[in-house]
């Protein structure tokens, strides 16, 4: 079967939303915060805040906030050449967590597996391996309600955690005097980091990657009490994300992604150049069963637009990269079968190696993008 890394020229989105009510609960003081803790939503002081390092109090709709934030300079800063790199910290969302929840009573549903409790010393090592893929400094920014943040997991995709998420990064801007971000996101972190480049012109890169950017707003009733909470859009700021002409836009896109469908990441870059704007979209083959997983693409993707790399030459990359894993994949697979065959008795044939894979770079040439 043929890889397919393909660059699409097209539209963006953005946001509106409303606010929700945030269930209370003692934070975790210790490095690893508990599953559980974190399904009923962690409130915080401003002293319990002040304690923990990288960390800014925030006052949003009213309610209160402290967003925790992991800080590496393991690669350098960015200096090179003569460039200022560091002014622009690469800047990493993640997904939703803590498994998939209810809309109407506001549950969230137990995924054994999936979710597990958050050790933040391995925050503090991805934000490391992230600083020196792009060899500059580099930020894991824990989104409300995990990852050592407070608040409530279930205001995801909501106005008011995109009015925290950008009044955090406002903060983080102030304290470190950068001159703004570099944005990268995989899943729910960039319907976030999408949402963002609406409210913020200061952003350089903006890797997008497997985020849902069409979603029509709905009111959904949350919780015992009935609370309403409306998820935003990011679409409909195409015309605002159009305008920001510093800003590079890549969206990263398994076609086949079974938990947010290419229908819902692929009309926002359509929209974007519909409104005068440029947004480079690669479509590229995650290995998980969902066909969700473009974390390693995004990464890939970021490193390469932070060093100046045009599409053609990201494409390339990535082509090589998803080579790279469908490979490794299949080894995998194969040694699993064969040690799965070993020890049964009348076991079914051993599955062969996936066939050697060629990139396939489809779409007509546009803006001096060739294939």
């Amino acid at each position: 079967m043929p890889v397919f890394v393909s660059i699409q020229r097209r539209g963006l989105i953005a946001a509106v939303i409303a606010g929700a009510a945030l269930a209370a609960a003692v934070p975790a003081s210790a490095h690893v915060i508990p599953l559980q803790e974190l399904r009923q939503g962690v409130a915080m002081t401003p002293t319990q805040c002040a304690s923990l390092p990288s960390t800014v109090w925030l006052v949003v709709q009213g309610r209160p906030f402290c967003i925790r934030y992991y800080l590496s300079n393991a690669g350098g800063q960015g200096a090179q050449q003569g460039t200022q790199l560091a002014a622009r910290p690469v800047v990493f969302l993640e997904g939703d967590k803590l498994g998939s929840f209810n809309t109407r009573t506001g549950v969230f549903k137990v995924e054994p597996g999936k979710d597990r409790d958050i050790n933040t010393d391995n925050l503090d090592r991805y934000a490391e391996g992230l600083s020196k893929r792009n060899k500059t400094t580099a930020i894991y920014l824990g989104r409300v309600g995990v990852d050592g943040s407070s608040g409530d997991h279930r205001l995801r995709h909501t106005l008011l955690e995109l009015q925290v998420t950008n009044a955090a990064l406002d903060a983080i801007k102030q304290r470190h005097r950068f001159e703004g971000f570099h944005l990268v996101g995989q899943s729910g972190g960039s319907t976030l980091a999408g949402g963002l480049l609406a409210m913020r012109a200061d952003v350089g890169c903006a890797v997008l990657g497997a985020g849902r950017l069409v979603n029509p707003p709905n009111l959904w009733p949350k919780g015992p009490t009935g609370q309403i909470i409306e998820q935003f859009n990011v679409v409909d700021a195409a015309a605002i994300i159009a305008q920001r002409r510093t800003t590079r836009i890549l969206l990263v896109t398994d076609p086949a992604d079974q938990r947010v469908p290419e229908k819902f990441q692929t009309p926002f870059v359509q929209m974007v150049r519909q409104a005068g704007g440029q947004a480079d979209q690669f479509l590229v083959q995650a290995t998980d069963e969902n066909r969700h997983g473009v974390t390693p693409y995004a990464h890939m993707t970021m490193a390469a637009c932070v060093q100046g790399a045009s599409s053609p030459e990201i494409a390339q990359q990535l082509t090589q990269l998803v080579a790279k894993r469908l490979a490794d994949k299949a080894k995998a697979d194969l040694q699993k079968a064969t040690q799965q065959a070993s020890a049964a008795p009348s076991a079914p044939s051993v599955p062969q190696p996936a066939q050697s894979t060629t990139a396939v770079i489809t779409g007509p040439p546009r803006s001096g993008v060739t294939r």
